[in-house]
């Protein structure tokens, strides 16, 4: 049974001394890095993390918006938290702020990967120095190669997680695949598509890493719902965009709610592996890292469950990123 396996790895909770050592190690401050934490979600996320007094490292794109969030984040921070810039779109600014992070702390707690683009005003493609479409460079590329950058200090803390995110839009596309020939092609683009074909990429690697690192590494994917816009994101569409959306963000979850989940999972004493039960079915070896915002195990899309799949991307992300190394 790989459960048997698993909890070999990880600990049980039947013993009043794996409890307490594991609550003691979830009270002890964390160092956490968090990317896109200038607003929505990731801005929430930090600002919890900091009232709780771990260390945050936020990560964001633009100076002036970093600066804002930052201030926010700690007036009424217990630790304050340190802004790092990264455009994850280009592979030179993911580096400096890896070296960065490198030069300041000797382990890192948690990485949440939360930054994402999914700009609908974008109607042709748009490609980065490199030469990879903007949609695919920001969502896949750049957490992938962030991860890879700051594994050794995850690698070096006594329990570390990953925490990436996906998107419930893609329980309306069960069929979805990862174009794995076309991957940067213009032929195929559109907003939505280059949007969700990078989440798939996501849910991917967080199911081969999690293999990859088990009982060294705890990884959590979150199928997020749609979230409520801040406001001035709201201000900064088109004003027929604005009209569209107006009632679909009325709708929305808030992004506090999220957040929650967000620090929940960041913090949480269990692992991904708690939740499986058998071997064999690769829906119930993977159960538990794929989650939606209540932390409740979800399905993915039948392809990522394809282990050949997860194989290929992984190594066409790590070519793409310059063969990074890792301690897994």
């Amino acid at each position: 049974m790989i459960r048997h396996r698993m909890y070999a790895l990880f600990g049980t909770n039947r013993t009043r001394r794996a409890s307490f050592e594991r609550v003691a190690m979830v009270t002890k401050p964390l160092v956490v890095a968090i990317t896109g934490a200038n607003s929505g979600i990731g801005l929430r996320a930090a600002e919890r993390l900091a009232v709780e007094g771990h260390q945050v490292y936020a990560i964001c794109r633009s100076p002036d918006r970093g600066q804002a969030a930052l201030a926010r984040i700690n007036s009424r921070a217990r630790t304050p938290a340190r802004l790092v810039l990264a455009d994850l779109s280009e592979a030179a600014s993911i580096e400096s702020a890896v070296t960065c992070i490198r030069g300041e702390t000797d382990h890192l707690d948690v990485l949440i990967n939360n930054a994402a683009v999914f700009d609908q005003t974008v109607r042709t493609p748009q490609f980065t120095s490199a030469g990879h479409e903007l949609f695919w460079a920001t969502n896949h590329l750049g957490p992938f190669q962030v991860t890879a950058g700051l594994s050794h200090l995850l690698a070096s803390a006594p329990r570390p997680r990953l925490i990436s995110v996906a998107s419930k839009g893609l329980v309306s596309m069960p069929r979805i695949k990862i174009r794995f020939d076309a991957l940067d092609s213009a032929s195929w683009y559109s907003a939505t598509k280059a949007y969700y074909h990078a989440k798939l990429a996501q849910i991917m690697m967080s199911y081969h890493l999690a293999l990859r690192a088990i009982g060294k590494l705890d990884v959590a994917c979150i199928r997020v719902p749609a979230v409520r816009l801040d406001a001035d994101r709201v201000d900064a569409l088109p004003r027929l965009l604005r009209l569209v959306y107006a009632p679909k963000n009325r709708l929305a979850a808030p992004p506090e709610r999220l957040a929650d989940t967000y620090v929940s999972i960041a913090t949480r004493e269990t692992t991904w592996t708690e939740h499986v039960t058998a071997a064999g079915d690769p829906r119930v070896e993977l159960r538990g890292i794929y989650v939606d915002e209540n932390e409740h195990p979800v399905t993915a899309p039948a392809f990522a469950y394809d282990a050949q799949a997860r194989a290929r991307l992984w190594g066409l992300s790590q070519q793409a990123t310059g063969n990074p190394d890792w301690p897994w």
